[in-house]
C-alpha cells in the first residue's frame, strides 16, 4: 500500500482538483467538494492509492466483473486533514508517526473513496460540515461515527454520508437509501446494506416501467422499489404525498414541519424533488437543519420550531454532500436551485421498529393537551396551591393564546428522556412523578417554548416551560397515548394500576409549586452541561 502526503498550497489544491476530476463527467460536483474542503481549512491530503473498498468489491462482483472492458477493483482513498502534516510524516519511527497521526484527530475532516468508474468515480465521501454564513447556526443533526485505519493510526470522524450515482448499478433514489442505510448500519449496527443489494431488493416490489433501463432499476426507481429497499436495510418506511405533486401543493401537513420533526429525531428523509415540464424527478436525503437567527416575522397555526428554519441540510449524489437546501424559493441561504417550498412532491421517513406513532400525531395530541390545560388554567390556579407557578403559568398561556408558542417534537429512548430530564431544572416534585412513569423504549417528546424563549443567539439561553411524552408504540389509543405532560403548576400523567396492570391507565393530575422554565434537549447531549 502506498500512501501520498500533499500539501495544499496553490500547486497542491491544483493537483487535488485534477484527481477528483479525474474520470468526472460532472464536474460541478467537483467543485462543491473542493469548496466545501477549503471552506474547512484542509491543509493537507493524504491519498491511499491501493485500497479495497467493501461496496466497489460487491458492485464489482455484480457487475463490472461481467463486462468486455476490463475494470480494476483497486480504490482510492483520499484523507484531509486541517493542517501541515509535515512533522508528523517525518517521525523518527512508524509507531511515532502512528502516535502523532493520532493526535491530530481534532484536525481530521473525513475521507473521499475514488472508484476506478467512468464518469462517476466518487464512491463515499464521509466529511464534516462546513459552517454556515454569519447570522445562521447549523444543526447536522443525522451523523454517526465511522472508524478509519491509516499508517497503523485509527481516526474518526462524525459525519453522515455521501454516494455518486453510476446509473449503471443505481441512480439517485439507490444513493439516498445508500447514505440512510450505511447511516443505520454505522449508528445502529443495522445490517449492511451496498448499492447492489438496494437494487435487488427495489427490483422485488417494482413495476414493469424499471424494465425500459438496462440493468433494471439503474437509472431510476418507483416508490414502491423505494420502499421495499428501505424495509431490507431495517426499516419501516413512512410517506407523505403532496395534495397536488404537479404543482408542489401540501394541504394539511406544512413538508418543512415533517422535515424538521424527524431530522430532529436523528432520522434522515428522503426528499422526492419534482420540476415543472419534467416526467422525472430527483431524490435527495436531507440530515440536518440551518436555523435563522432573526425571529420569524409571522408564525402559522401551531407553529414548530421549523419556522427558524431556513434550510435544511440534504446530500445530494449529483451535486455534493452537506449542501444547504432552502425552505424558501430563492433564499440566498440555498446552494440549490429547489427547495422545500418550491419542488417536494414526497417525503419518505425511514423509522425504526416498533414506532407505529408518527411524529405529527404525537405532536397532535400534544397540542390537545396543551389546550385543555390552558382552558382550565383559571380554575386550576385559583383551588391549587401552585405558589409562584402561577406568575411563569400565566405568562405562558398568554402567550398560547397569541400564537407565539413554539413546538419542537423528536423521538428519543424513553430512558434517554429520563435520564435528562432528572438533570433539568424542573421541581423534586414533578422529577419524583416522572420517576415513577414507565415509559416504553421509544417516545415521542413535544417541548413547548416561545417565540422569545427559543430565539436568543446563544442556545444554552434558550428555554422551555411544558413538554408532553407520547408513546411511540402506541396507535390508535388516542390520549392515552399521552404518558406524561407537564405545564407551568401542573403534571398529568398515566400509569398502569396496580390492581388491575392490563386494564386502563390510571390518570391522575398532580398541582406543582415553584415552576420555572427549564432546558430544551440538545441532540447528542446526554446532560445539560452549558446551560446557565
Amino acid at each position: 500500500m502506498t500512501v501520498s502526503a500533499v500539501l495544499l498550497d496553490a500547486a497542491g489544491w491544483t493537483q487535488l482538483e485534477g484527481i477528483l476530476n479525474d474520470n468526472q463527467l460532472n464536474s460541478h460536483l467537483t467543485l462543491k467538494l473542493i469548496e466545501q474542503l477549503r471552506a474547512l481549512g484542509v491543509q493537507t491530503f493524504l491519498m491511499e492509492d491501493e485500497y479495497i473498498d467493501r461496496d466497489f468489491t460487491d458492485a464489482f462482483a455484480a457487475y463490472y466483473s461481467r463486462l468486455f472492458k476490463r475494470h480494476s477493483k483497486i480504490c482510492r482513498r483520499i484523507h484531509f486533514f486541517c493542517q501541515d502534516l509535515s512533522a508528523v510524516l517525518n517521525s523518527p519511527t512508524d509507531a511515532a508517526m502512528a502516535q502523532a497521526l493520532e493526535e491530530c484527530q481534532g484536525d481530521y475532516a473525513g475521507f473521499i473513496i475514488l472508484r476506478p468508474v467512468h464518469q462517476a468515480p466518487v464512491a463515499t465521501a464521509v466529511l464534516r460540515t462546513p459552517l454556515p454564513p454569519a447570522g445562521y447556526e447549523a444543526h447536522p443533526l443525522v451523523k454517526a461515527r465511522y472508524y478509519v485505519h491509516l499508517l497503523g493510526a485509527q481516526l474518526v470522524i462524525d459525519a453522515f454520508p455521501m454516494t455518486q450515482q453510476d446509473q449503471r448499478i443505481g441512480a439517485c433514489a439507490q444513493a439516498a437509501i445508500w447514505s440512510a442505510a450505511r447511516h443505520f448500519h454505522a449508528r445502529h449496527s443495522g445490517p449492511w446494506v451496498s448499492m447492489v443489494g438496494i437494487t435487488e431488493a427495489a427490483m422485488m416490489q417494482e413495476v414493469f416501467s424499471v424494465s425500459s433501463t438496462l440493468p433494471n432499476g439503474s437509472e431510476f426507481l418507483s416508490l414502491s422499489g423505494m420502499v421495499s429497499a428501505l424495509r431490507v436495510s431495517g426499516r419501516k418506511p413512512l410517506i407523505y404525498m403532496a395534495d397536488d405533486p404537479a404543482t408542489f401543493l401540501w394541504q394539511g401537513i406544512r413538508p418543512a414541519d415533517v422535515i424538521n420533526r424527524y431530522v430532529d429525531s436523528g432520522i434522515p428523509v428522503i426528499v422526492g424533488l419534482g420540476f415543472p415540464g419534467q416526467n422525472v424527478g430527483h431524490a435527495v436525503i436531507a440530515s440536518g437543519q440551518v436555523f435563522s437567527q432573526q425571529v420569524p416575522a409571522a408564525l402559522p397555526p401551531r407553529p414548530t420550531r421549523a419556522a427558524f428554519c431556513s434550510a435544511f441540510y440534504i446530500n445530494d449524489d449529483q451535486r455534493g454532500p452537506n449542501l444547504r437546501m432552502p425552505v424558501t424559493p430563492g433564499d440566498a441561504i440555498g446552494e440549490t436551485t429547489y427547495s422545500v417550498g418550491g419542488n417536494v412532491r414526497f417525503l419518505i421517513i425511514p423509522l425504526p421498529d416498533k414506532v407505529f406513532l408518527p411524529a405529527e400525531k404525537a405532536e397532535l395530541f400534544a397540542w390537545d393537551i396543551l389546550t385543555k390545560y390552558s382552558s382550565s388554567w383559571a380554575a386550576f390556579k385559583a383551588a391549587a396551591q401552585v405558589g409562584t407557578s402561577v406568575a411563569i403559568g400565566d405568562e405562558f398561556n398568554i402567550a398560547l393564546a397569541a400564537n407565539t408558542v413554539i413546538a419542537r417534537t423528536y423521538l428519543t429512548y424513553g430512558w434517554k428522556y429520563k435520564h435528562r430530564m432528572l438533570r433539568n431544572r424542573l421541581t423534586d416534585a414533578t422529577k419524583s412523578l416522572l420517576n415513577t412513569t414507565e415509559l416504553p423504549r421509544y417516545v415521542w417528546v413535544t417541548e413547548f417554548g416561545t417565540v422569545d424563549s427559543f430565539a436568543p443567539n446563544d442556545i444554552f439561553q434558550r428555554r422551555i416551560f411544558a413538554h408532553c411524552v407520547v408513546d411511540a408504540t402506541a396507535k390508535n389509543m388516542g390520549e392515552d397515548s399521552c404518558l406524561f405532560f407537564h405545564a407551568p403548576g401542573a403534571v398529568v400523567r398515566r400509569v398502569h394500576g396496580v390492581d388491575d396492570p392490563y386494564g386502563p391507565y390510571d390518570q391522575s393530575t398532580h398541582a406543582i409549586s415553584d415552576d420555572q422554565s427549564y432546558y430544551p434537549k440538545l441532540r447528542g447531549k446526554i446532560d445539560f452541561a452549558g446551560y446557565l
